[in-house]
């Protein structure tokens, strides 16, 4: 079967996604030409401009926005498989897919944390939103949680959120960035000792 136009032009976007991303991770984005994107893909000098008018800039909100709304549907995916889980159960699940969506594009996660530096007001607004959602979404979980009777009534959802994404976060930007926050080499050990932490400062005594 021919491929169609339609088709190729959505490779070649594609391509030159990969590709912009895989080097602004390695040489970082103001040491990334356009004129090396085109090449690295084997297109001429003006292939880039043709898909992206903005440059390397649009380039750039394009990769932030399509990465977050693929992470935004798994995680909506993710809440909903929890629901019928017991809390411990539910946390696993829960931090396993956080850690997941953190490690699954490693180039992206470099480029957010390295070159925070070059990144526009959309690009840090959908960022810093991105963010809230994900402690909002999960305070609801806890709050739901919390109507039912498995951790205490009087239980801060918004501050607990908050201190338990962070301690599941830690051990994604330690592998992003080298920098060893929390040296832990079984992960799945490190959030089972988490979650059983954490259960113990939320229960009812």
């Amino acid at each position: 079967m021919s491929t169609t136009r339609s088709e190729q032009a959505a490779e070649t976007r594609e391509k030159l996604l990969e590709a912009a991303k895989s080097l602004f991770a390695e040489k970082g984005f103001d040491g990334t030409p356009v004129r090396l994107i085109n090449r690295s893909i084997q297109m001429g000098d003006g292939i880039l401009y043709h898909y992206f008018p903005g440059g390397k800039r649009e380039i750039l909100t394009v990769l932030i926005r399509e990465s977050f709304d693929r992470r935004r549907e798994a995680i909506g995916q993710t809440n909903r498989t929890v629901e019928h889980l017991d809390l411990r159960e539910a946390l696993l699940t829960f931090t396993r897919k956080l850690f997941d969506l953190f490690m699954v594009d490693l180039d992206l996660m470099k480029i957010l944390f390295r070159e925070n530096d070059v990144l526009g007001l959309e690009e840090s607004q959908r960022l810093a939103s991105w963010l809230q959602e994900q402690f909002a979404i999960f305070a609801d979980f806890l709050d739901r949680r919390r109507l039912k009777g498995e951790v205490k009534a009087d239980l801060d959802v918004t501050l607990a959120a908050r201190q338990f994404l962070t301690m599941v976060m830690q051990i994604g930007i330690s592998r992003i960035t080298g920098i060893e926050i929390i040296n832990e080499p079984d992960v799945d050990r490190y959030f089972e000792r988490v979650v059983d932490f954490t259960i113990g400062l939320w229960k009812i005594s």
